[in-house]
């Protein structure tokens, strides 16, 4: 194989991944919940508006937690299908598929990977966390891959 050809290994095949429910997710919502409930309670202000702020970010935390962490819902993204040319599509928890275009911007770290992409005829962007524990270390590595060379 070429330098060439081993450089844009993943160019020109599709890359589809079955996402699962993350522990390391489940915990980073938990730790910045929790720290962020703290801060509201060391804040001084109206007992009322700490009272609301606080509800505020359980349910937050709570929406995060079932849709990023255990990936329920519409929200979450189960199976994701890059394709050479910049396009995905992703099926959620509810089997429905939305595809689109991917947007500048995606990041991509060992420990960390975002997709972010917008669906066709959406207004906004939406990004899709993928952590080390969500796929096989080989998957994990040919979306960092092909989001780096595309």
């Amino acid at each position: 194989m070429g330098a060439a050809e081993r450089e844009h290994k993943y160019s020109d095949a599709t890359c589809e991944i079955s996402l699962r429910p993350s522990q390391f997710a489940a915990w980073g919502v938990a730790v910045a919940s929790l720290a962020t409930l703290a801060l509201v309670v060391a804040t001084p202000g109206a007992l009322q508006h700490r009272i609301l702020f606080a509800t505020w970010i359980a349910c937050a935390a709570l929406e995060a937690f079932h849709s990023r962490a255990l990936l329920r819902g519409g929200r979450a993204g189960r199976v994701v299908s890059l394709e050479p040319g910049g396009g995905i599509a992703v099926r959620d928890a509810l089997g429905r598929w939305r595809a689109g275009d991917l947007c500048a911007g995606s990041f991509v770290a060992p420990w960390l990977t975002v997709i972010r992409w917008r669906p066709a005829g959406a207004r906004f962007d939406r990004t899709i966390p993928i952590l080390p524990d969500m796929l096989s270390r080989e998957d994990f590595r040919r979306v960092r891959v092909m989001l780096r060379w595309s």
